[in-house]
């Protein structure tokens, strides 16, 4: 009898130490797991900052380069305004061409009211105002 006893606790002693290992085996594979799961989001929030640090990049190119031609286009604008200015100034047939004013058939074309964004530009273009018919008779 005593046998079978000290055969029963070894097995019982067995079991709960397999039962031991099998907890800390799951526990183990289960942290593995989230560990695993922690890099990857780790990784993947990695390359998405750095996809967004080359997109930040990018746009600061991007802009730099927009106002480089932003500059360009005001000084040119600048240049040819003050060509307009000297030549009003210095030539009397052109100052003279520049104060007739235009027919009224042109000078309705540019009757319009202001354009303050695109919902209005497209306002503009959709409207049924059109264009008169040329050679309709009227002679400005």
């Amino acid at each position: 009898m005593e046998l079978i006893a000290k055969s029963l606790i070894s097995a019982l002693l067995v079991g709960a130490m397999g039962l031991v290992i099998y907890v800390q085996y799951n526990g183990l594979k289960a942290a593995k797991e989230r560990a695993d799961h922690a890099e990857q989001v780790t990784r993947d929030r990695d390359d998405t900052l750095k996809a967004l640090m080359q997109a930040a990049t990018r746009n600061k190119q991007a802009a730099a380069k927009l106002e480089a031609s932003r500059d360009s286009i005001a000084a040119t604008l600048t240049e040819r305004e003050n060509l307009i200015e000297s030549l009003l100034h210095d030539d009397p047939t052109i100052r003279t061409w520049a104060d007739t004013p235009l027919p009224d058939a042109v000078a309705r074309l540019r009757e319009h009211p202001a354009i303050t964004g695109a919902d209005a530009y497209h306002q503009r273009l959709s409207s049924s105002d059109p264009l008169p018919t040329a050679g309709d008779g009227t002679q400005d």
